[in-house]
Formats: structure tokens, C-alpha cells, sequence
């Protein structure tokens, strides 16, 4: 028998389920099964141009046979050339359809073809068809988008990735595979064909029980291990989507494939870094704040009073924060302490309930009564509207640091600091103090990598929610 020597050991391969119980396969999932095929998507952009050919604009029945055999060409094409995995999901049928009854249109002006008022509505019978198509595509990502899947890898990035990904709204892990690190094993040897098949047919006996459409692989060395080359070829043949993480220490990285030679390689230039996107953010981030300055005007002068009339001091109050790349610069916050908060904190330093360098005491006692309101709505806030409009800070972004903070921070924790702070941002939205240091950092990291106007908008509705549910506040 043939001996193939592999790098990562695969003895030891198990399969796992989360604490939930598993789906249960027959019957009762056939309905949900059909439907995420996509075939009724398929039927109805079908019957959507049958509908409007025959019953609508009662065409004549040799156009309308020829709108739906057009049609259905287009369809049964469609169906075929796209992998099982992709076919609810994609909207590369209607694109693609327009894309070439644009073409025919083209072509027909060119040629001075006949406009007439049957050819129009034979046109308009036949676009129902992407239009159906792409709106059964649409409900699919909304709908069904949690994608049943299976996590294959070394025990340790397995449940790395499987503990992350616990109550995502875009991917259900219904079931582990995994093998253990080649340190607790002895040295890699030689596997046999028969262990190489053994591996394959776990894992797609769990594709098959549990319904996975997607199976991830959380290896490093997935590309250059034979076994894990031959359950993608495997899975390829089953029309089961395959994709390997890569897995850059916990840290998100905005990443593009691109061919090099004849290598893959993965891009990391993240999407927007360029003068224009960042010129658009400034201007949204300016005018945005000014306007809001002025309609929050009469709210602003209010709060201050009570700032005021609840503890002596001023009603704003001034600190240093560390601004994009370092530079330090004055942020303004409605006072929310006592005056001489900063001298009483060193003997409070031993009650630090906060992750990381930060500092947080959910009692803290320097709090004033009229302080801790402003804390639980987040009003204290925004006076760094003001910060935004100078330029100091963002209206998202990473968190506005203390230098002190920032003295500790290692050089991957450094990236946070390559765009400006915001009033909010992507962790701020997602448990604020209820989250750790990592899971913060995390997030942070993730959003300097990947901005875009579209994220800041959504993380902005975001905070609006957060704020009227007091996420993480305190």
C-alpha cells in the first residue's frame, strides 16, 4: 500500500457538537432543505414571466413561448453553472441576464430592428425574470443567511474560531472536526491512504448529517497538507462550499486575493486608504458635528446647568487623550466627577474592575448623582462634537486613549491609533464595558482595517440603540 508523509499529524481526528442539539435530518428539514436550494427563486422568476407574457399583456403564444423558453435556457443554464452553495444566494443569474439584454438591445438598435409595442413587451415579460430572480437571492442572504457549517482544524483553532463565532447572525457551526496539535502527538510520520480516507469520510459524514453547506478549515497548513487538498476536492465534488480561515492572530485584516506568478497571495492594503475616502470622512465628520452642535445647542446649555448646580467646578471638563498616530490633544466631556477626581485615584486603583490599562469601578465613589445620568445616556459625550469639528477626532472610531494607556500598548495594539478616535465605534456598540481587553482591541483593529462610510453609518445607528439601551454603560 502507498505511505504518504503529511506535516500535521491527523491521529487523533474526532467530531464534536456544540452544547445545542443538533438539527434533525428527515422530514421535518425537507421543506428548509428545498428552500435553500433556491429552486422556488428559479420557478418563480419562471412563472413571473409566463405570468406577465400570458395573463398581463396577453402576447401573442408564439412570443410567449419564446419569452419562456428564453427564459428558462437562462434559468436551467444558471442553475447548472453555479455550485449548489451559491445558487439561492447569488445574484450573478440576473446580472448576467441583464448584462445580455443589453446587449441584444444593442444590437438592435444598430441594426434599426422594428421598435414595435409587442417586442416592448416581450422585453418587459422577460426582465421579470432577473427581477424575480434577484429578489429571491436578496430574501436568501436576509432570511437564511446563518450558513449551516462544519469547522475542521487543530483542536486549538477550532475552538478558538467556534467559541468567536458563538451567536453570529451569518454562520451556524453545527459540528467540529478536529485533530490534535502534532506537540501532543509523537513526530509526524507516515499516513496511510486508509487514514487519509478516514479523514475525508468524517468529515463529510458530518456534511451529511447535520446538512452543512460550508465547511471551513481553520489550518494554517491547509494548502500544503495532502489530506486537507483531498477533502476540498472531496467536498468540490459534493457541491459543499470549502473555505480556509486565515487566521492572523485574532486580528481582522481587510484581505484581497491576487495571483502572483503563479501563486495565490493575499493583499492587505485595506480598502480605503487613499486621500479621497479619507477627505469624505472629514467633510461627513465636520459638517455632520457643526449641524449637530447647532440643533443640540439648547440641550448642551441645559446639561451644563446641571453639571453645574449638582457639584461645584466647571461643566466641562478637559483631559489629554492620545489622538491618530500618537499626537496628544485636549477632549472635551461634561464633567461627570467630583473636581479633584484625578488626585483620589490612586486609592481607588486596587478596586479596578477594568480590562486591560483601562480603569473602570462600576460604584465609583468620585461619580457625582447628576454624573452617573449623564454616564447611563452617554450625554456626557457630546461635547467632543467640538473635537470633531477642530479635527481632533472622528464621529467613529477607536476609543480616545490616555496617554497612559497608550505607553503600554504593544506594537500590534499600535494600529488602533493610525486613524482618529470617535465619539463611538464598532466596540462601543457591541458591550462597551462588558466587553475584555482582547475582545476591544479586536474590534478596534477590525474597524481601522476595514472603514468604510457605509460601516460608519451603520455602527452610528448602532450607537443610537446602544445608548437607548444602555449596552455596557455604566
Amino acid at each position: 500500500m502507498a505511505v504518504m508523509n503529511v506535516s500535521v499529524p491527523l491521529r487523533g481526528l474526532k467530531t464534536e457538537l456544540p452544547a445545542r442539539r443538533a438539527p434533525r435530518r428527515g422530514l421535518r428539514g425537507f421543506p428548509l432543505a428545498v428552500l435553500r436550494t433556491g429552486i422556488l427563486g428559479y420557478l418563480g422568476a419562471l412563472a413571473a414571466t409566463w405570468f406577465l407574457a400570458d395573463r398581463q399583456l396577453a402576447l401573442p403564444d408564439a412570443w410567449t413561448g419564446g419569452a419562456v423558453a428564453l427564459v428558462g435556457t437562462w434559468l436551467a443554464y444558471s442553475f447548472a453553472a453555479m455550485p449548489a452553495y451559491e445558487r439561492a444566494r447569488s445574484y450573478k443569474p440576473a446580472i448576467r441576464f441583464i448584462e445580455l439584454l443589453g446587449a441584444a438591445a444593442l444590437a438592435l438598435m444598430m441594426a434599426e430592428a422594428d421598435s414595435s409595442s409587442t417586442i416592448r413587451q416581450a422585453a418587459i415579460a422577460v426582465l421579470a425574470a432577473p427581477a424575480v430572480s434577484a429578489a429571491s437571492a436578496f430574501a436568501h442572504r436576509r432570511l437564511l443567511r446563518r450558513t449551516p457549517t462544519i469547522l475542521v482544524g487543530q483542536v486549538e483553532s477550532v475552538e478558538r474560531l467556534a467559541n468567536r463565532w458563538v451567536g453570529r447572525k451569518d454562520i451556524n457551526v453545527l459540528a467540529t472536526c478536529s485533530w490534535r496539535a502534532p506537540h501532543e502527538l509523537a513526530p509526524a510520520g507516515a499516513v496511510s491512504d486508509d487514514s487519509l480516507a478516514q479523514v475525508v469520510r468524517e468529515v463529510l459524514a458530518a456534511v451529511s448529517e447535520h446538512g452543512a453547506r460550508s465547511v471551513v478549515i481553520a489550518s494554517g497548513r491547509a494548502f500544503a497538507t495532502p489530506a486537507l487538498r483531498h477533502l476540498a476536492w472531496a467536498l468540490q465534488r459534493a457541491e459543499v462550499e470549502c473555505l480556509v480561515v486565515a487566521d492572523m492572530n485574532d486580528h481582522v485584516e481587510y484581505l484581497r486575493p491576487r495571483r502572483v506568478g503563479d501563486q495565490i497571495a493575499l493583499s492587505l492594503r485595506a480598502p480605503n486608504d487613499h486621500l479621497m475616502s479619507l477627505l469624505a470622512k472629514s467633510i461627513l465628520d465636520r459638517v455632520t458635528a457643526a449641524f449637530a452642535l447647532v440643533v443640540l445647542s439648547p440641550l448642551l446649555l441645559v446639561l451644563a446647568g446641571g453639571v453645574r448646580f449638582g457639584s461645584r467646578g466647571p461643566a466641562i471638563f478637559r483631559q489629554v487623550r492620545t489622538g491618530r498616530d500618537g499626537e496628544p490633544f485636549v477632549i472635551y466631556k461634561f464633567r461627570t466627577m467630583v473636581v479633584d477626581a484625578e488626585t483620589r485615584l490612586d486609592a481607588l486603583r486596587d478596586r479596578n474592575e477594568g480590562a486591560g490599562p483601562l480603569f473602570k469601578l462600576r460604584h465609583d465613589p468620585r461619580i457625582t448623582r447628576f454624573g452617573r445620568f449623564l454616564r447611563k445616556t452617554s450625554l456626557d459625550e457630546l461635547p467632543q462634537l467640538i473635537n470633531v469639528v477642530k479635527g481632533d477626532m472622528s464621529l467613529v472610531g477607536p476609543r480616545p486613549a490616555l496617554p497612559s494607556e497608550t505607553s503600554l500598548y504593544s506594537e500590534w495594539v499600535w494600529r488602533r491609533l493610525h486613524v482618529k478616535p470617535g465619539m463611538t465605534g464598532l466596540w462601543q456598540v457591541s458591550g462597551r464595558s462588558a466587553l475584555s481587553w482582547e475582545e476591544s482591541i479586536r474590534m478596534d483593529l477590525q474597524y481601522v482595517n476595514n472603514w468604510n462610510l457605509r460601516l460608519d453609518i451603520a455602527i452610528i445607528a448602532r450607537t443610537f440603540r446602544a445608548v437607548l439601551a444602555r449596552d455596557g454603560a455604566h
